[in-house]
C-alpha cells in the first residue's frame, strides 16, 4: 500500500512538473507576442505618425520662410534673401506635403482628439495659405504699404507658429505619450513575466530535485531490499547446507560406522570354512568405509566445519595444504598481514571462491605454481588466485549454451560472481589460452 501511494506521489509530481513546463513555455510565447505586437505597433503605427509630423513641421516652416524672404526681397530688396525668395514654388509644393502628411496622419489617427486637431490643422493650413497669398500679392504692386504687409507678415508669422505649436504640444506629444505608455506596458510585462518565470523555474527545479530524491530513494530501498532477500536466501541457504552437513556427519556417517562394526561382528562370528561369504563381508565393510569416506568430504563440500572453528585464513590453510597433496603443484598462501574481522557470509563467500579455483586448477589448468594472496586495506578485503596453468578463452566459456556436465566450472565462477555482487564487492577473471589464470575478488567492509 506504501509503495503504490509512492507511487501515485510520483505521478502527480510528474504531472505537476510537466504542467510547469508547459506554463512556462505558454508565459514565452505570450511574452514574445507582446515583444512583436509593440514592434509592429512601432512599425506601423507610431513611427509612421511621427514622421508625418515631422513632415508637416518641416512643410510649415519652409512655407513660412519662403513667403517672408520673398517678401523682404520684394520690399526691402536684401541680397541674401534672393536665393530663397526664388523658390516661392518649392515653398508652395511645401505646403502640399504639409497636407499630404496631414493627410498620412489622419490615416493613422484613431483618437477623437486626434481628428480634432487634423480638422483644425486643415483649417489652420487653409487661413495660412490665404494669408500667405494675400501677403504675396501685396508685396507684389507697385508701391506696397509696408506697414499693412508688415503687420500682416506678423500674423501670418504668428500663425505659423501657432500650427507649429499645436504639431508639438498636441500632435507630437500625443504620440510620444502613447509610444512612452506602450514602453512602460511592455516593461511591467516584461517584469511579471520575468517573475513568473523564476517563479516558474524555481517550483521546477524544487519538484524535480525532490522527485529525483523521490525516485532514487525508491531505488536504494528496492536495491537494499534485493540485497536483504538475497542475503536472506544466502543465510538460509547455508543454513540448510550446515544442518545438511551436520545431519551427514553426525547421523549418516555414525550409521554407516555402526552397521560397519556390526559386519565385523557378524565376520568374527562366522566359521573359518566360510570363505566365501567372509570374503564378501570382507568386501562389504570397504564400500561401508569408502561410503563414510564420501559422507565426510559431502559434508566438508556443503559446509566446512573448520571455517567456524578455525577462522577464514586458517581454513584457507587447510584448502591449500589438501590441494597440495592432492595434485602436486607448489603453493604459496600469502596472509593477511593483520587480523580480519570479516561478517560470516563475507568469510564464506571468499572461502569458496577459494575452493571453486582450486578445484578448477586442479581438474582443468594442468598449472605448476599457484599463488593465493588475501589483503586487507583501504577498507576492502582483496582475494587474488594466480596459476600458471593453461588458461582458457574467457568469453567462449562464460557465453557458450549451458550444458550441466561440461559447464560446472563456469557455472560456480557465474555463481560465485552473483554472490559478490550480492554481497556489494566484485569478482574479475582474467585469463587467455596458454597465459594461466588470475581470479580476484574484492569485498567493502
Amino acid at each position: 500500500m506504501a509503495r503504490i501511494r509512492g507511487e501515485q506521489r510520483l505521478l502527480v509530481g510528474f504531472g505537476v512538473l510537466v504542467a510547469l513546463t508547459t506554463a512556462i513555455g505558454l508565459i514565452s510565447v505570450v511574452q514574445i507576442h507582446a515583444l512583436a505586437t509593440t514592434i509592429r505597433a512601432f512599425g506601423q503605427r507610431h513611427l509612421p505618425i511621427e514622421q508625418a509630423i515631422l513632415r508637416m513641421k518641416v512643410s510649415n516652416t519652409v512655407y513660412a520662410m519662403g513667403v517672408r524672404n520673398h517678401v523682404l526681397w520684394r520690399t526691402a530688396k536684401y541680397l541674401q534673401a534672393v536665393p530663397v525668395a526664388s523658390g516661392l514654388t518649392a515653398a508652395e509644393r511645401s505646403l502640399e506635403d504639409f497636407r499630404q502628411a496631414l493627410d498620412a496622419y489622419d490615416a493613422l489617427a484613431a483618437a477623437q482628439p486626434q481628428r480634432a486637431w487634423v480638422k483644425r490643422l486643415h483649417e489652420a493650413a487653409d487661413e495660412l495659405q490665404r494669408m500667405g497669398r494675400e501677403i504675396l500679392a501685396l508685396a507684389e504692386g507697385e508701391s506696397p504699404d509696408k506697414d499693412r504687409v508688415n503687420k500682416l507678415l506678423l500674423t501670418f508669422e504668428n500663425r505659423s507658429y501657432k500650427i507649429d505649436e499645436l504639431l508639438t504640444e498636441s500632435l507630437s506629444k500625443q504620440n510620444l505619450d502613447a509610444i512612452d505608455a506602450q514602453l512602460r506596458w511592455t516593461d511591467q510585462q516584461h517584469r511579471a513575466s520575468l517573475i513568473i518565470l523564476i517563479l516558474s523555474v524555481s517550483c521546477s527545479i524544487v519538484l524535480g530535485v525532490a522527485i529525483a530524491r523521490f525516485v532514487y530513494r525508491s531505488l536504494t530501498q528496492e536495491r537494499q531490499m534485493r540485497e536483504r532477500m538475497a542475503q536472506r536466501m544466502i543465510n538460509l541457504e547455508e543454513e540448510e547446507r550446515k544442518n545438511l552437513s551436520r545431519q551427514i556427519h553426525d547421523q549418516l556417517s555414525q550409521d554407516l560406522s555402526a552397521l560397519k562394526i556390526y559386519l565385523g561382528l557378524i565376520d568374527q562370528g562366522l566359521p573359518d570354512e566360510l570363505t566365501e561369504l567372509k570374503d564378501r563381508l570382507e568386501k562389504s565393510k570397504k564400500i561401508l568405509g569408502n561410503l563414510v569416506e564420501r559422507g565426510h568430504n559431502i559434508s566438508e563440500l556443503l559446509r566446512p566445519s573448520e571455517l567456524d572453528e578455525l577462522g577464514l585464513v586458517e581454513s584457507i590453510a587447510v584448502l591449500v595444504a589438501e590441494h597440495r597433496d592432492i595434485t602436486g603443484c607448489r603453493y604459496r598462501f600469502e596472509r593477511p598481514a593483520t587480523q580480519l574481522q570479516l561478517p560470516s557470509e563475507h568469510s564464506l563467500a571468499l572461502y569458496r571462491i577459494v575452493q571453486e579455483a582450486l578445484t578448477n586448477i586442479a581438474k582443468h589448468a594442468s598449472a605448476t605454481q599457484v599463488e593465493i594472496a588475501l589483503r586487507q586495506a583501504d577498507g576492502a578485503v582483496r582475494l587474488t588466485i594466480t596459476d600458471d596453468g593453461q588458461g582458457f578463452e574467457s568469453e567462449e566459456v562464460f557465453n557458450r549454451p549451458q550444458r550441466r556436465k561440461d559447464d560446472t566450472m563456469r557455472l560456480g565462477l557465474l555463481g560465485l560472481r552473483e554472490r559478490m555482487e550480492l554481497l556489494g564487492g566484485r569478482l574479475r577473471i582474467h585469463t587467455a589460452p596458454g597465459k594461466g589464470t588470475v581470479i580476484t575478488a574484492e569485498l567493502f567492509v
